[in-house]
């Protein structure tokens, strides 16, 4: 039809020049960003999945991390008890040589010296170890009701019901408590005992003999193979049972009440065992005999969580690169695809520009009848 005003071959050239520039910007803006979704109108459903993904993902690395970050801690954690293992070990064998009586009273002060030093520097290790601004091994303190252990949580999965409990039992020796238990007082000038009543129940006369001051401990010390805990007490529901236990050394006595101390109900005041006498000293070997034995269960427990979370981390991780790959899938620009898709619209623009120019041109045959 030959007629001007509407030229039909140039409107098909010109829709069909805006429709292929539409595809090849977006082919150039997959190529430009490596993404196949860079708007909700490339693909509204992909969107919404990929970014819950993406979510999905990013919380797998965090908590891959995580668990990296709670295996050193325990490292930190298993290194300082394994120092106060040591120390046990050699308070031990200070034990050993002041039990025999080859050895006077000066000689049993000066072991006492180093074996209360130790003493000391057990309690330094446990009140000072931190992680990142957390004490981790003084459990809640010796200053409350009763000793407890410090429970961390570490978050190991997307949700927050994802997660692993550590339990870390108080180092501190100063929870190791017996009340009814009492040592031998030896005069430092003479070596003479001056209240023998060793490991007796009854009431203790009035008067102080030094020590340290905690408040009273219940219902949370270790109990022995017989279900005795550090109080006499005794429950059938806990026995043998060190998972009860909230302080790391088990049923061993660290401190005790001496003969001349004063037991109030609401507070007492305590001391170290010793070795400053033989039967101090055959006392303090019973003890440190069940203090190292629990010591190292609790020291191999931080085995077993370093290799829960190892075995945790890699899991996350491998979870995590398969959820990456899937959501790759839906949102990454597949660039086989859209180098072909800019080749095919580039040679569609170049082909459909020439065809508008041919849609004008053909117009021009008009004027020939009006000549």
């Amino acid at each position: 039809m030959s007629v001007i005003n509407t030229n039909m071959s140039a409107l098909i050239a010109t829709n069909a020049i805006i429709a292929n520039d539409r595809d090849q910007e977006i082919a150039m803006e997959r190529l430009s960003t490596g993404l196949r979704i860079n708007s909700s109108k490339d693909d509204a459903a992909g969107l919404a999945i990929s970014s819950r993904m993406q979510a999905e993902v990013t919380g797998l690395n965090m908590a891959t991390r995580n668990a990296n970050d709670a295996v050193s801690m325990i490292e930190t954690i298993e290194g300082s008890s394994r120092e106060i293992a040591s120390a046990l070990q050699r308070m031990r064998e200070l034990a050993v040589q002041a039990a025999s009586d080859t050895y006077g009273v000066t000689d049993r002060a000066a072991l006492d010296l180093e074996f209360g030093q130790l003493f000391l520097e057990m309690q330094r290790i446990a009140t000072q170890t931190t992680w990142n601004e957390i004490t981790v091994m003084d459990g809640d303190g010796v200053t409350t009701g009763a000793v407890e252990s410090t429970s961390l949580t570490i978050q190991l999965g997307k949700a927050a019901s994802q997660n692993m409990t550590l339990t870390i039992k108080s180092f501190d020796p100063r929870t190791t408590v017996k009340q009814s238990a009492r040592m031998d007082v030896v005069n430092p000038a003479t070596g003479a005992i001056t209240a023998g009543n060793l490991a007796t129940d009854s009431t203790p006369a009035a008067g102080n003999n030094g020590g340290t001051r905690l408040g009273i401990i219940t219902n949370a010390l270790g109990q022995d193979r017989f279900g005795n805990d550090n109080n006499n007490e005794k429950d059938t529901g806990t026995l043998n049972r060190r998972d009860a236990e909230t302080q790391a050394y088990g049923a061993a006595v660290l401190y005790v009440a001496n003969a001349t101390d004063l037991l109030p109900a609401a507070d007492v005041l305590l001391a170290r065992i010793d070795i400053k006498s033989r039967g101090n000293a055959d006392f303090a070997l019973l003890n440190l005999d069940k203090a190292i034995s629990a010591v190292s269960a609790e020291r191999a427990k931080y085995g077993a969580y370093i290799s829960r979370l190892e075995h945790a981390g890699d899991n996350l991780t491998n979870v995590a690169r398969h959820q990456e790959q899937s959501r790759s899938r839906i949102a990454d620009a597949d660039y086989a695809v859209e180098t072909s898709e800019l080749s095919r619209t580039t040679i569609i623009a170049q082909a459909s520009t020439a065809m508008l120019a041919q849609a004008n041109a053909a117009k021009q045959t008009v004027l020939t009848l009006l000549q």
